[in-house]
């Protein structure tokens, strides 16, 4: 994938990776602004829009599935446990 391959209304796959608050996910995005320098994707679902610059190709921008989903799990598997609160009952 190259920022040639980029065009409106194509369907990208996004590897939401924010590892301090533990969000590991694939969002689908419908490519709806094309520009010299970045291009914008929209999430198919909640309609939140998502900007990138072209460096962002084959990084956290896909255009299979699979690679992104196998992103995300890789760097899920790799996460450092969020909280090391133990939770206790209360008598």
């Amino acid at each position: 994938m190259n920022k040639s391959d980029i065009q409106k209304g194509k369907i990208v796959y996004y590897a939401r990776i924010l590892k301090p608050v533990g969000i590991y996910e694939v969002s689908e995005l419908v490519i709806r602004t094309v520009e010299d320098d970045y291009f914008v994707g929209m999430d198919k679902r909640d309609k939140h829009a998502y900007l990138f610059s072209y460096n962002k190709i084959n990084d956290v921008v896909f255009f299979d599935r699979k690679v992104c989903l196998q992103k995300v799990l890789k760097a899920e598997e790799n996460a450092p446990k969020i909280s090391s609160e133990k939770e206790y009952e209360e008598y």
